[in-house]
């Protein structure tokens, strides 16, 4: 026999989703930054040259930017969108959080795509 549950509903929180969207861009910014600062502390050596051939990649900034938009849909951007339109969206924070979590689906996107178009070399001309 199942029993209903007594706990109120919980609505998304716009300081838990602008939190998620936050430690997602820095772990996206500090990405970009790994070779810069193992290069200031290190000589050119080969574990340097290693390092920026991964976080450069193509492939492995695809990876990083999917998952990125992935973490962002199912934990700041989808809790907001399930709520529609509805006074329970914290009214100007979480509009507020809820614009900036679709921007953030926008940029990466289009920094994907970039990625996709600059890596594929299709932009290259012949001569």
């Amino acid at each position: 026999m199942m029993l209903a549950s007594t706990a109120p509903l919980q609505w998304p929180s716009a300081g838990r989703s602008l939190g998620i969207l936050v430690a997602v861009s820095a772990v996206l910014w500090l990405w970009l930054q790994l070779p810069d600062w193992y290069r200031a502390g290190h000589s050119a050596t080969e574990t340097g040259q290693w390092l920026t051939a991964l976080v450069y990649n193509d492939w492995t900034a695809l990876a990083l930017m999917l998952a990125a938009n992935a973490l962002v849909a199912r934990y700041a951007t989808g809790p907001m969108w399930r709520l529609g339109h509805s006074i329970e969206l914290q009214g100007m924070r979480g509009a507020f959080v809820f614009v900036l979590s679709l921007l953030f689906h926008l940029v990466v996107s289009g920094c994907g795509l970039a990625v996709l178009v600059l890596g594929s070399g299709w932009l290259e001309t012949g001569a």
